[in-house]
């Protein structure tokens, strides 16, 4: 995973869980996205994971002791409080949470926490029943107010043995949520609904008609708006959509009537500003869906195909002369630039988007990266170059602000 070079300072704080190890992929999020990471280590998070593997990930030297500073003509934790942009605790034990609601710096995390003005955000991980203990609760209350961000624990099985609320937080959703607490927050306020991935049209119980699309440019705008402060929903397909922040409401589809169906519900229930259709929905389904599997001496001609319904096209004529929400197609193309260009001209035309994303399908079918040109209703063309989706996705949600 890689995108544009963010150039942000995090400070990670990793106390003493089992959950300690997963901090080691968060480092690596960070570390691939252009942030700097320097690591805070509590004496019992390093039962659980050495420095030197933090070290290691991060480049930088990690942090232990009061006593041992790596530059002794500053005082550490006074020094890497200023320095941060954010600091990042994951996971946050119980004992933590107690030790920051009463302001105590007995450690250089706490030390650090208590010193620094910049954002600050606890990932907890413990056992459920430590979680719901009404002191946890309050002093995670008392931390809420004085502006501290949480990443909520999981529900499942513990390493304890019990199940119930206390994971950590996957470090994908820790990753999106610090950097939305760190953007400039462009999209805040703004109800954004995506469409995304391939639909399925079912021949018979084994068999369907499909296409290349992974859903990763859709799940790269969902993720970049969610980061923006959009408050985001997503119809998908049968893609994988483990890397969209929990936050983002997601409507499940497989067939092209039920993301048409669930696409239009969701138009005519919520007032949205943005509707990007990113999904790639088949055109045409077989007219009838056998009930046992067809037999291969049988399938020949068997298939008579009908039309699906345009979901872009249904949108634009609901819209009708309105200019909200702003309406985003895409147009996948093989062939030449000036057939791509053609296409996407006549598809804004006809389908009345304010703003169609063309691009071919060698340069996006099942890719991290995407090569795009952006068409708008005031006559505006602009071309991005092949880079990744995380990218290409903020350049369009640019061109949609722009609308």
């Amino acid at each position: 995973m890689s995108g544009v070079s963010e150039n942000r300072n995090i400070v990670l704080g990793i106390t003493g869980s089992i959950a300690a190890y997963k901090a080691a992929e968060l480092a690596r999020l960070f570390v691939s996205r252009g942030y700097t990471v320097r690591t805070i280590m509590t004496q019992s998070a390093q039962e659980f994971i050495t420095p030197l593997t933090l070290q290691s990930v991060t480049g930088n030297v990690v942090m232990t002791d009061f006593w041992e500073s790596a530059q002794p003509q500053n005082i550490e934790h006074i020094e890497i409080a200023d320095w941060a942009h954010a600091i990042v605790v994951a996971p946050a034990t119980a004992d933590l949470v107690a030790r920051m609601a009463h302001g105590l710096a007995d450690t250089p995390l706490l030390a650090t926490l208590l010193a620094t003005r910049a954002p600050i955000v606890l990932a907890p991980a413990m056992n459920v029943n430590m979680f719901e203990h009404a002191a946890t609760q309050e002093n995670i209350t008392v931390l809420r107010k004085r502006g501290i961000h949480f990443v909520d624990p999981e529900e499942g099985a513990l390493a304890c043995g019990w199940n119930g609320t206390g994971r950590l937080a996957d470090p994908w959703e820790i990753f999106y949520n610090v950097r939305r607490y760190l953007a400039k927050g462009d999209m805040t306020g703004k109800r954004v609904l995506i469409s995304t991935g391939p639909t399925r049209e079912p021949i018979d119980p084994v068999r369907f008609i499909s296409n290349r699309s992974s859903g990763k440019m859709g799940v790269a705008l969902a993720q970049e708006a969610f980061v923006r402060g959009a408050d985001v929903t997503l119809v998908h397909g049968p893609v994988s959509v483990k890397k969209v922040p929990d936050s983002v409401r997601r409507i499940p589809v497989t067939t092209a009537v039920e993301m048409h169906a669930a696409v239009l519900q969701e138009y005519g229930a919520e007032p949205y500003d943005v509707v990007i259709m990113a999904a790639a929905v088949a055109d045409y389904r077989p007219k009838y869906v056998a009930e046992d599997k067809i037999k291969r001496r049988e399938f020949k001609d068997r298939i008579e195909m009908v039309e699906n319904p345009d979901i872009l096209l249904d949108l634009g004529k609901q819209r009708k002369d309105s200019k909200r929400p702003v309406l985003v197609g895409f147009a996948v193309e093989t062939g030449e630039i000036d057939e791509l260009l053609e296409q996407a001209r006549d598809k804004m035309k006809r389908k009345q988007t304010d703003l169609i994303i063309g691009n071919f399908a060698s340069d996006a079918f099942d890719l991290d990266t995407n090569h795009v040109w952006m068409l708008d209703r005031t006559g505006r063309q602009e071309e991005v170059a092949t880079t990744f989706k995380s990218r290409v996705a903020n350049r369009i949600l640019d061109a949609v602000l722009r609308l």
